[in-house]
């Protein structure tokens, strides 16, 4: 399958936005249906703001050994992880992944959502939404 960026444009019409997909829709005659999966790229910057966030907290914590523990447990606050049953029938929370293959700004964007809310609810309460976005703002500028 040939994956094609594209921008929509006026009248809910899509336009190839480089020279590789006007290539690929230039080889489909007109009036052929398609099948198009819409995702939207990830945004490295917002994915930047993600791990600003983890390492902020990490450094100014002694609990967790690693940020990359600290994700861990981020994720799984935040409902992103698969539960599954260990020995005796204990629930298990396995961390999804976040990486670029995984999911797309769309599924990013609400995953920041709940990241946000159990940050300022759970792990640092009454931390306000707006201070923390400024903070992260001026870390990843």
């Amino acid at each position: 399958m040939t994956a094609l960026l594209m921008r929509k444009m006026i009248g809910n019409k899509l336009e190839p936005v480089d020279d590789a997909g006007r290539d690929a829709l230039a080889r489909v005659s007109l009036g052929t249906v398609v099948r198009v999966e819409m995702k939207r790229p990830r945004n490295l910057g917002h994915h930047r703001k993600f791990w600003a966030l983890v390492s902020l907290i990490y450094q100014n914590q002694t609990h967790y050994k690693s940020p990359e523990a600290l994700c861990d447990v981020i994720k799984v606050l935040a409902g992103y992880a698969v539960v599954t049953r260990g020995k005796g029938g204990r629930e298990i929370h396995i961390p999804k992944s976040i990486s670029f293959a995984s999911m797309d700004q769309t599924e990013f964007e609400q995953f920041w959502e709940r990241v946000v809310t159990v940050v300022c609810e759970q792990i640092i309460p009454g931390l306000d939404r707006k201070e923390l976005e400024t903070e992260l703002m001026d870390l990843v500028a």
